[in-house]
């Protein structure tokens, strides 16, 4: 079955729009799957070469899709160590690499050497400032590319400024000038700091024209829209690479299996003892600082979930077993002035019902940081219809439990279910069991799930 036969009506129309158009912004709203119509488009084009950009904590991602939906390779260089010079790039037909990459000369070089067909910015609204130097590698990159496409659900963050990057890289001819734009898209005062004097952007006008212009080279459709295509929930699943942690890591895991064949007996409290330091250590290194030395920049885990929530203006709920994980976000929350209520076991019942109170109620209150088994039932969280999980419970009724805190009468919109798990880890085959075990009719008790993950475990090695 090829990909274009299991889209929904509404990606079927963005496939058609995609085809038609060879430059394009695809602006669906995030959960209703722009990298599938984007993978739908290269099965039906049948390009030689594509070239996708997308941040760094998205390319495992991409990778993870092209091999479930078109079953080939994607190549991921600096994700796994692989340096980008020296790599054939003319090799596999997907490479994809992070937008950090582009302002790196040399690695610029090697990708301006490959006849690219298709080139695809995830996340497009990272190149929103016309003057970084990432924006101007893009634009340098794309001129002899055939097609060009480019994915966000917010294209435009602030202002109507920040769609100038993205017109001028599908079409520098036709917009040429930043000044240009401004004066026609936005309202501007005259600021002064100090001695200096600058145009600060207060709002739009022409928006009639501006409308004209996205529709020339946009689709869009919302969940509300399409809402009579969908079921009430959504899942998406993002892997992230584990980071410098990884040689930790595999020791830890080599000590589980030392322990499970030595003969001994051994108790299942041990197992899982020695299972939730590996589900620690993916989260965040410093959950075990008693053992290993402490590190001063978040984990990948930690900053997928802080991108996840600047790449939207939607609230969010943000969900972890471990209440020590939801302490670590809450410090990065704080030192970004992101405003977010939380409960977890050491909440008490006045002060949760009011963090649940204002995460419901009040606008500025954007994230809902939450222990699984502490804010999982008797709550409604409908304000937000995005829920992430950084790890998963054994039991997947408790899981279910906490997407049903927003997935409940009173929402009106679908539901995303965002699940993070780190590759080649624990996280994954937890992700795998815990799947699979929710397809089946019978309930799970929590010795047969610990079996079924190091079972698991085990057929990897």
């Amino acid at each position: 079955m090829n990909v274009k036969s299991r889209l929904y009506p509404y990606q079927q129309k963005t496939l058609e729009f995609l085809k038609e158009h060879s430059r394009c912004i695809c602006a669906e709203e995030c959960g209703l799957g722009k990298t599938i119509e984007a993978l739908a488009l290269v099965e039906e084009l049948n390009p030689r070469h594509v070239l996708i950009v997308a941040p760094k904590t998205l390319l495992f991602e991409w990778w993870s899709q092209i091999n479930d939906w078109l079953n080939e390779p994607c190549l991921t260089p600096h994700t796994n160590g692989d340096k980008l010079d020296g790599l054939d790039l003319n090799g596999p037909r997907f490479v994809a690499v992070n937008y950090d990459l582009l302002a790196i000369p040399r690695y610029w070089s090697a990708l301006s050497e490959v006849k690219w067909d298709t080139i695809v910015f995830d996340e497009c609204h990272r190149l929103k400032n016309y003057k970084a130097k990432r924006t101007k590698a893009a634009h340098l990159l794309v001129p002899y590319i055939p097609r060009v496409i480019m994915m966000s659900g917010t294209p435009m963050q602030n202002s109507p400024a920040d769609l100038f990057p993205l017109f001028h890289i599908l079409n520098s001819k036709l917009y040429r000038s930043y000044t240009s734009w401004v004066n026609l898209f936005c309202v501007t005062i005259l600021m002064q700091v100090g001695n200096r004097h600058f145009n600060q952007i207060v709002g739009s006008k022409n928006t009639d024209e501006l409308n004209r212009l996205l529709h020339m080279h946009m689709i869009r459709h919302t969940k509300k829209e399409v809402l009579k295509d969908l079921p009430d929930k959504i899942y998406r699943t993002i892997p992230v690479e584990l980071g410098p942690e990884r040689k930790q890591y595999t020791q830890m895991e080599k000590e589980l299996f030392a322990l499970l064949d030595s003969g001994e007996l051994i108790t299942a409290p041990a197992v899982i003892a020695q299972l939730t330091r590996l589900r620690q250590i993916v989260l965040d290194p410093n959950l075990l600082s008693h053992e290993i030395p402490k590190v001063s920049t978040p984990s990948n885990k930690t900053q997928t979930v802080l991108e996840l929530i600047d790449d939207t203006d939607d609230k969010l709920v943000v969900y972890s077993y471990f209440a020590q994980y939801i302490n670590i976000l809450k410090q990065e929350l704080d030192s970004r002035g992101i405003k977010y209520s939380v409960v977890t076991g050491q909440v008490n019942t006045q002060d949760r019902g009011r963090a649940i109170y204002e995460f419901q109620n009040d606008p500025s209150v954007r994230v809902f940081l939450a222990t699984i088994t502490s804010a999982g039932e008797g709550i409604t969280l409908t304000a937000s219809h995005t829920v992430v999980f950084c790890d998963l419970f054994w039991t997947p009724a408790v899981n279910q439990q906490c997407e049903d805190r927003l997935h409940r009468i009173g929402q009106r919109n679908i539901v995303l279910v965002i699940d993070l798990f780190c590759r080649n880890t624990i996280e994954e085959h937890v992700h795998k069991v815990v799947r699979r075990k929710e397809r089946m009719f019978d309930a799970i008790v929590s010795k047969d799930m610990t079996k079924a993950i190091v079972d698991s475990m085990r057929r990897e090695q």
